[in-house]
This record gives structure tokens, C-alpha cells and sequence, in this order.
């Protein structure tokens, strides 16, 4: 089976499927959210519906619906809003992704990023749709990464609170048997969204010549937004199950990082400053190597995510 994009966007779909997908989304504002909307304004074919805590300006392809809620913890009303025409998927994509903010309050996290997803699988499980969830390769405590790093079968350790609830999370999707729990490693890339992650904020200090402290041991496998969004929407319309890994293809540490975000978008490394993660005091504890292996997922998918200087070579391209 063909991969439902190619790299320009164009949408595969059409023809292809007997079965009209209906997603249901959430977190459509947020990094991910916003790159997994632009792919979806190319598949017309698809109807989307998004689903809402707050009135975040969001730009929706035309046709597209959305749904406030007040209580996210709640479906009643969002079931009622549903009745007339049910989801056959449920993309769940919003969270509290603030290790910080997770940290002074746990209820809160927990009602974000557990209450909320026990909501939609329940609303999954109602209509007989199927679940996807983004979870984070933070599930991991990093301290005994694996060579070529942790797979699906690796045992989770989350250190934090954020890594806790979205443990918490992935069980409610697992357990009850409604789709699939994706976890991802460090995003980034140029998307329509207010929240920038990691590109955004190291490109204002390489753009300002500001001071950059880097970790040196600290390691993620980042893969670009686009691939992402590709690979969760992929996900969605082969219905896969259980606990996928979706990294990219190479292990960096931050400051490596950093110096590939320069030379591709021609910046000076001069404001780069290598440090340990013991030199800053941080809560929680930063993990050292939660580095993903994701061969299983992009075998299946029949396409591979690319390397950081690839997709930002594109992205640079068309700035």
C-alpha cells in the first residue's frame, strides 16, 4: 500500500479507501497539531472535526467543524455533538507538555493529560472508532539506553510528572483495546503555530547572537514535524494497534543539535556554549538518552523520516 502523502503534500486517498474517514482532533493549535492540519487541508476527502478547551485562533481547512468544551473530562456533551455524524478516528494530540508546569501541579496534569484522554477513548470506544495518542520517548528515564535505543518492548521508567501522566495515558489506550499509542521524540520544524519548540528558540538566539547553552549529554532523535504529522495520519488510516516508535534516523545530542540548526541556516556558532546537564539545577531532572528506535513503525509505513540537515535544508529552501 502507498503511503497516504508524498513530501510535496499531495494526498494519496482519494480512490484508495472504501471507508470516508471522519478524525476527530485535538490539540490542532499546538506544535503537532498545526503541521497534521496542514496535511489534512491537502486529503478533501477527509471530514474533520476539532475539539476544543479554549477559543485558540486556529486556521482550519474549509469544511471542518469545532466543538468547545468546558470540562474535558466530561463527554456527554461532546458525545451529543457527535451523535449525527460519529468519528471513525480519534487523533489525540493535546496535552500539557510543560515538564515545569506539570511539576507545580499535578492535578492539573493529570486532568490534561489522563482525564482527558480516559474522555476520548470512551468516545472511541462509543463509536467504534479508532484511537490514535502521541505520547513522548520521555516515558523513558534515559539513565540505560539501549544500543541503536529504546524499541517498543523497552520498559517505561518515567522520572517526571509530565512522563507519569503520559504513561498514564498510553494504559487507558492499551488496555482498553481502542487504537494506537505513538510515541514521539523531539519535534521540530516551521509550522503556523504559536508554540515554536526547540527550532524556535534556538534560531532566536543563533538570529540574535544571544548566548546558547547546549547539553552536550543529553540525546533525543528529533524528526521534523512533517514527518510526524505524515506518520500519525498513516497510522490513523491503516488502524494500526498497541505502542509504535516515531523518532527520526539520527541520535544528537542538544549541542549537536544546535550546530546542524546553524550550519544549515546559516548562522554563526559563535554564541554556542557546550555544558552538562549537572552545571544546571532543573525540575526535574533532565534525562540523558531517550533516544528511539523506530524501524518497526517506518517499515510498515514504507517511508522514512529524514535527518535533521535534510528537512531543515527544505525548510530554508522555502523561507
Amino acid at each position: 500500500m502507498q503511503p497516504i502523502f508524498d513530501f510535496s503534500g499531495k494526498s494519496r486517498l482519494s480512490g484508495l479507501y472504501s471507508e470516508a474517514m471522519r478524525i476527530l482532533l485535538s490539540g490542532a493549535s499546538g506544535l503537532l497539531g498545526s503541521a497534521v492540519v496542514e496535511r489534512l487541508a491537502c486529503a478533501p476527502d477527509i471530514e474533520l472535526t476539532v475539539v476544543r478547551s479554549t477559543r485558540t485562533e486556529c486556521a482550519l481547512p474549509l469544511g471542518s467543524s469545532e466543538i468547545f468544551l468546558d470540562d474535558t473530562t466530561n463527554g456527554t456533551v461532546l458525545e451529543k455533538e457527535l451523535r449525527s455524524r460519529p468519528p471513525t478516528h480519534v487523533l489525540h494530540l493535546a496535552a500539557l507538555s510543560s515538564a515545569a508546569e506539570c511539576e507545580h501541579d499535578p492535578p492539573r496534569a493529570h486532568m490534561a493529560n489522563v482525564g482527558f484522554t480516559r474522555m476520548l477513548a470512551d468516545i472511541a470506544q462509543r463509536f467504534r472508532a479508532h484511537m490514535v495518542l502521541a505520547s513522548t520517548d520521555l516515558v523513558f528515564d534515559g539513565a540505560r539506553a539501549p544500543e541503536g535505543g529504546f524499541d517498543e518492548y523497552a520498559l517505561p521508567c518515567p522520572t517526571s510528572v509530565y512522563a507519569r501522566t503520559k504513561r498514564q495515558a498510553e494504559r487507558e489506550i492499551v488496555e482498553n483495546s481502542v487504537g494506537a499509542v505513538v510515541r514521539l521524540s523531539l519535534l521540530y520544524g516551521h509550522t503556523l503555530s504559536s508554540s515554536k519548540g526547540a527550532l524556535g528558540w534556538i534560531e532566536s538566539s543563533l538570529r540574535e547572537g544571544r548566548e546558547l547553552v547546549l547539553f552536550k549529554d543529553e540525546f533525543r532523535t528529533p524528526i521534523h514535524l512533517k514527518d510526524a504529522a505524515r506518520a500519525l495520519i498513516e497510522i490513523c488510516e491503516r488502524k494500526l494497534e498497541g505502542v509504535w516508535h516515531c523518532g527520526g534516523p539520527q541520535r544528537v545530542s542538544r549541542v549537536e543539535f544546535g550546530r546542524i540548526i546553524a550550519e544549515v541556516g546559516g548562522f554563526s556558532t559563535s554564541c554556542i556554549r557546550e555544558a552538562v546537564r549537572s552545571d544546571v539545577s532543573a525540575s526535574p531532572v533532565r534525562p540523558e538518552d531517550v533516544s528511539l528506535n523506530s524501524s518497526r513503525l517506518f517499515s510498515v509505513l514504507d517511508f522514512y523520516p529524514r535527518s535533521p540537515s535534510e528537512a531543515l535544508a527544505v525548510d530554508y529552501a522555502r523561507a
